[in-house]
């Protein structure tokens, strides 16, 4: 969001004209800020303006409230709630997950909604020791983008469970679950240490599975969310919610932080956040 300022200063007969870009909701702190630097009282004419939307593109609109379901238009772009600096201070940055897998507890349990072809859920099974995992999907072949070159079943006898039942079929404890995660979620009754959300977009989807994965989730535990920042949009033509619906949840839950932003090559990164009590 810019908001511009012009003042006419009658002293130097000059134009000073100064952008700056900030959150829709700080504009009158930020307006405060700039009169004091400049200098008050001001003589001549300020123009205050706010430019709710480009040339070209979506028309940003507000941020729903919590419990609200309000749909905006294909032409308009949800305004994300701001994640406080308290919450950020102890965030860190990775190039990969595996950067980021080897930095997290050993033993722990582990829950992955949207399992794929299981290649996120082998590497943090893996690195982390886990104890147990429970791997949630649909099991409908995986549709969506596959990694070039990557394993897929080459006998169709074999189905996309039985691939995954397969593939981890090393460890003692790995189980898979088939069915709609905003169901399958609500049955769950175990807690975990690291929750990976790899599946949707919808925002109000996505606002459900967080606030559920949240009470699946030990002290000290992690949600991770993929292409957190695919905002509106990179791989997808309609609206992506997972931006809005991450920052709302750490708007309205200080207990929370975030732990981790890990880098994608398509822009398409990820977060971590931290139940910290």
């Amino acid at each position: 969001m810019c908001i511009f300022f012009c003042c006419f200063a009658n002293a130097r007969s000059s134009l000073v004209i100064v952008v700056i870009s900030q959150l829709y909701h700080r504009k009158q702190s930020v307006f405060g800020r700039l009169i004091r630097f400049i200098g008050s009282p001001l003589s001549g004419i300020i123009v205050y303006m706010i430019n709710r939307k480009w040339s070209s593109g979506k028309e940003i609109v507000d941020a729903i409230g919590y419990y609200e379901q309000k749909i905006y238009g294909e032409n308009e772009i949800e305004l994300a709630r701001p994640i406080s600096q308290n919450q950020l201070n102890g965030a860190r940055l990775f190039n990969s997950k595996y950067e980021y897998a080897k930095t997290l507890n050993k033993n722990i349990s582990y829950l992955e909604i949207g399992v794929g072809w299981g290649y996120s859920a082998q590497m943090f099974i893996n690195e982390t020791n886990a104890v147990s995992a429970d791997l949630v999907d649909f099991y409908d072949n995986a549709s969506g983008v596959r990694h070039p070159g990557g394993e897929t079943p080459e006998d169709s006898s074999i189905t996309h469970e039985q691939y995954i039942k397969n593939k981890f079929s090393y460890h003692p404890n790995v189980n898979t679950i088939q069915g709609d995660a905003t169901y399958v979620i609500t049955t769950l009754e175990k807690k975990y240490d690291l929750i990976l959300l790899d599946i949707g977009r919808e925002r109000f989807m996505m606002r459900k599975l967080i606030q559920d994965s949240s009470e699946l989730t030990n002290v000290g535990g992690v949600i991770g969310l993929t292409s957190y920042v695919n905002y509106d949009s990179i791989m997808y033509e309609g609206h992506v919610g997972i931006y809005q619906s991450v920052n709302e949840f750490l708007y309205f839950n200080k207990n929370w932080s975030v732990d981790a932003i890990v880098l994608h090559e398509l822009g398409l990164h990820d977060i971590y956040i931290k139940r910290n009590s």
